[in-house]
């Protein structure tokens, strides 16, 4: 592979970081059930005896790790980032339809439907501070409610650098929308580091575009400008195989 070839557009590089998670249901086995025992009249006394109180820092509860995300769901998710600063720019609706039809092949098909479903959350807002509540809402339950089917699955991290792409589109990283990729970084379980290393590589995937761009434009001699482009399409290819191995993880 040439240089120039290593050097392909940052957005194509961003969508195919790392392939979707499938998985199936069809061999999972459920637990016996077993019939309730039938109490004695010696052992339903015994129910009605006042037993140890157990404060609440002494109960374990286990939390809820969420491992695949449905496509579909993911998807939602998405749109509810898009959507976090008010408005749905042209730049992350291109990058909304690229990442989807990335995680599923039907997903122009089915486009329609997810939009309207997630706006249909969106209407719930009362007054405009409730906005951000609503998102958020629409988040939690796309998350929730990921049951598991044979739909294809994105793993967590994956769909963490997805939405960063997303919130980079339009080069306007808005607080609205960091706040509401933190609360689903929260979310999903995922260590705080791994994250802002993820925010760290696009920033600097950014910088590298925009300098790839300013070369492009300058009238020094064609191989100097050859070669400061293969320097930082060198640089941008390490970040992206740094940002794979983060992801697989």
């Amino acid at each position: 592979m040439t240089k120039k070839e290593k050097g392909k557009d940052i957005r194509t590089a961003l969508y195919g970081a790392v392939d979707s998670v499938k998985t199936s249901v069809q061999n999972v086995k459920l637990p016996d059930v077993k019939a309730p025992e039938i109490k004695a009249p010696n052992q339903v006394k015994e129910l009605f005896k006042k037993k140890p109180r157990k404060d609440v820092q002494d109960i374990d509860v286990e939390p809820l790790t969420i491992k695949a995300i449905a496509t579909r769901n993911a998807i939602k998710v998405i749109y509810y980032l898009m959507a976090a600063d008010g408005e749905i720019f042209h730049s992350e609706e291109d990058k909304f339809d690229a990442i989807g039809t990335e995680l599923s092949p039907d997903f122009m098909e089915n486009k329609e439907q997810i939009v309207k479903e997630c706006k249909a959350q969106m209407e719930k807002v009362i007054d405009p501070e409730d906005y951000y509540d609503i998102l958020r809402d629409g988040v939690e339950l796309a998350l929730s409610s990921s049951a598991q089917t044979e739909d294809t699955f994105i793993t967590p991290k994956l769909l963490v650098w997805d939405l960063l792409t997303i919130a980079y589109s339009d080069e306007s990283y808005d607080e609205s929308e960091r706040r509401l990729l933190k609360y689903i970084v929260r979310k999903l379980s995922i260590d705080k580091s791994v994250f802002l290393e993820m925010e760290s590589s696009i920033l600097t995937l950014m910088d590298l575009e925009r300098e790839l761009n300013w070369i492009k434009t300058t009238d020094r001699p064609y191989l100097t400008i050859e070669n400061m482009v293969n320097e930082l399409a060198d640089r941008k290819n390490v970040i992206f195989e740094s940002v794979k191995d983060l992801i697989a993880l």
